[in-house]
């Protein structure tokens, strides 16, 4: 008895297992995939291009008949596979169990174009709908009450608290729906990470799911992805499925916030105070945290200070790091260098953090004043030229008086002028040139010229310049360069015996008489003019 009812079991499983697997034409949710228009003879292809060669098929309008019919084929790869003959209105549907493929074809506007007095067609035409078995798809909405999660802060929760709402808005029903959420790094505090429908029908809104996740502490700010799935399948078994994501942004459960102050604007005879404040703004301890700062490369640091520690902090402790003083060097508008503290978390990442830029202003002139030479390398007794020039490159208008009073011993002034007094704007520029004659051999350093200027703020001050060096020297004489293969060592101008000799001799005392005959002949050529 008993192995009877198991048979009678198993064979209700059967059924029941093929009842659910198989689908016949008249189950098919259709969705309209096409349009077209053809004349007697012609096709179209409908379909996308897939690795999957069944999704892609050919239509074509075989034949008319006169009494309202058309023959339309349905092919793939190149073989017909059926042959519908359709009216206008009415439609044939395709199953390929092979390619698991479901195609209706339907007329909407079917014209013979009948010639009354032949009763022939002329140039029928058949517009036909392409339908495909309709799949579902999925439009998932993720919600959180907010979008940025702060641990440090009070107000803020400790969860994310995610609503998902998941819509069939395909074609046809969902079976065996599946919902899998995935949460990124976060540890679930509440619900489920995947749920399961039986069914989803077309156009079903699904209840909505709530799930509470647990806010990480984290070294960093970070943003993460709460991603949801949605996986089901069609009437023929075919899974389908849909993803979305929303990203939150959490904050760091610590982080140093640094200040740095300095004045804004100052003038070039005044100081800047700075002081390099920091805060650990966060709920966790942060230890041996080194602090740099660096001072403005225009400014010079006037007090004995070491701009580095290492340095602890508690949550939300605030600690005054460095306060020192700096002497503006030179006018102009700057950034100043951020301050930056270094951290490595327990986790063995380095986090780094700076503090905002400060801009700053430095009033006030700025002389800059040069010697140059024409010459740096002479003969005794050569003049050299020398000019000074002062420029202002502030932004700031000064009084400016220059003068060379001293001059290297073994030199002699010549000439020139060596002093002048002018009001110079920001970026102009003054000078004057004078001639020194170099006596002496030797190295010799030209003394400095002084600048004194003040300006309407009555800054005052001094200004030293360069001072070029100049050689003076008695050059190297020249090596003769006569050959010693055409000297002759004879003093009387006679060849010596045994060789020959290309010079032409001249007698002794020739010179004399050709020199009396000329001044003869000059003589007489002046008597005879007058």
């Amino acid at each position: 008895m008993f192995r009877k009812v198991l048979i009678i079991l198993l064979m209700v499983v059967c059924v029941f297992s093929f009842t659910a697997s198989a689908y016949t034409l008249d189950d098919i949710e259709w969705k309209s995939t096409e349009t077209n228009t053809l004349h007697w003879g012609h096709s179209f292809e409908n379909g996308e291009a897939k690795d999957d060669s069944y999704d892609t098929y050919v239509i074509k309008v075989e034949d008319f008949s006169v009494d309202g019919f058309a023959s339309i084929s349905i092919s793939r790869d190149d073989q017909i596979k059926t042959v519908g003959f359709i009216s206008n209105g009415q439609s044939f549907e395709y199953r390929d169990e092979e390619g698991g493929q479901d195609i209706k074809v339907f007329a909407s506007e079917l014209k013979l174009n009948i010639d009354p007095w032949t009763g022939n067609m002329e140039d029928p035409t058949v517009k036909l709908e392409i339908w495909r078995r309709g799949v579902p798809e999925f439009d998932i909405d993720i919600d959180t009450e907010k979008d940025e999660y702060d641990p440090r802060s009070p107000s803020d929760p400790n969860e994310v608290v995610t609503t998902i709402t998941i819509k069939n808005d395909g074609y046809a029903e969902a079976n065996d729906v599946e919902i899998i959420i995935s949460p990124a790094s976060m540890e679930l505090a509440d619900g489920k990470l995947k749920y399961n429908l039986f069914t989803l029908a077309k156009d079903e809104i699904a209840e909505p799911i709530e799930v509470s996740l647990e806010i990480p502490h984290l070294w960093e700010e970070t943003d993460l992805d709460i991603n949801v799935t949605v996986r089901a399948k069609d009437i023929n078994g075919d899974i389908h499925e849909d993803s979305e994501k929303k990203t939150i942004t959490v904050q760091p459960k610590a982080e140093l916030i640094l200040t740095k102050s300095i004045a804004e604007e100052l003038y070039m005879d005044e100081t800047a105070y700075v002081t390099v404040a920091v805060r650990n703004y966060g709920i966790y301890s942060m230890n041996s945290v080194t602090i740099k700062d660096t001072v403005l490369s225009s400014m010079e640091l006037k007090d004995s200070i070491t701009l580095e520690k290492t340095v602890s902090f508690k949550p939300g402790e605030t600690i005054e790091v460095f306060s020192y003083s700096l002497k503006p060097i030179k006018p102009g508008s700057y950034t100043s260098p951020e301050a930056i503290a270094t951290f490595e978390a327990p986790d063995g990442k380095t986090y780094t953090y700076e503090s905002e830029d400060s801009k700053i202003e430095i009033n006030g002139p700025y002389i800059a004043l040069t010697q140059k030479l024409d010459k740096t390398k002479v003969e005794p007794g050569t003049e050299i030229k020398v000019t000074v020039t002062a420029k202002n490159e502030g932004n700031r208008d000064a009084s400016t008086r220059v003068s060379s009073t001293d001059f290297p011993e073994g030199t002699s002034f010549v000439s020139g002028e060596t002093t002048f007094d002018k009001v110079l704007g920001k970026g102009e520029s003054g000078s004057y040139s004078y001639i020194l004659k170099m006596n002496d051999e030797g190295t010799f350093k030209l003394p400095p010229a002084t600048a004194t200027f003040i300006d309407m703020e009555s800054y005052k001050g001094e200004k030293i310049s360069n001072m070029p060096e100049i050689t003076v020297e008695i050059p190297e004489p020249e090596e003769s360069s006569t050959s010693s293969g055409t000297s002759n060592p004879s003093n009387d101008g006679s060849s010596q015996p045994g060789t020959e000799s290309n010079e032409e001799v001249v007698e002794p005392g020739f010179e004399s008489i050709f020199a009396i005959t000329a001044l003869a002949g000059v003589y007489l050529a002046i008597r005879r003019r007058k």
